[in-house]
């Protein structure tokens, strides 16, 4: 199957980049935040992105900065009420001014279906692989603990 080597939206180009055999990952920098941020779509199997996919990615390049808010704010009301095993560190953390999330990326599948994910984590959730917020279009609707990567969909 002959696959992009790029995707063009509205504000970013997905660049293809080398992938385990059967998966293929187009992703873009985008410009904004601190430091920028990050946009992906992965299919598995490998095969060009669909429009769901595509739809999803250029509304989360349009509205990065929103979106990535969204996702902190619903990461600081859902994990005290949700994880009764939240040290007092991070209930501080997550109270503070500046909630300890950082360099956020979105991970987009086949289905429109997609994450983001705060790779810089300061609660012990996100200690390895940070922390993910399942997203339902534009709306934050569960977090994603990402301490075993294996059991990530």
């Amino acid at each position: 199957m002959d696959l992009p080597d790029a995707i063009d939206l509205d504000g970013a180009t997905l660049i293809r980049v080398e992938s385990p055999d059967g998966i293929a990952c187009w992703t873009a920098g985008i410009e904004g935040g601190d430091g920028g941020w990050t946009v992906s779509i992965i299919a598995e199997p490998a095969e060009e992105p669909s429009a769901e996919a595509r739809d999803a990615a250029q509304g989360i390049v349009a509205g990065f900065g929103a979106l990535s808010e969204a996702a902190i704010g619903y990461l600081v009301d859902e994990l005290p009420a949700s994880r009764g095993d939240l040290s007092e560190a991070d209930r501080a953390l997550l109270a503070a001014q500046d909630p300890p999330f950082g360099a956020p990326e979105a991970v987009v599948w086949p289905d429109g279906t997609w994450m983001m994910r705060f790779a810089e984590c300061g609660l012990e959730i996100g200690d390895d692989y940070g922390v993910g917020v399942m997203f339902a279009g534009s709306r934050p609707v569960a977090v994603e603990d990402l301490s075993d990567p294996d059991d990530v969909e």
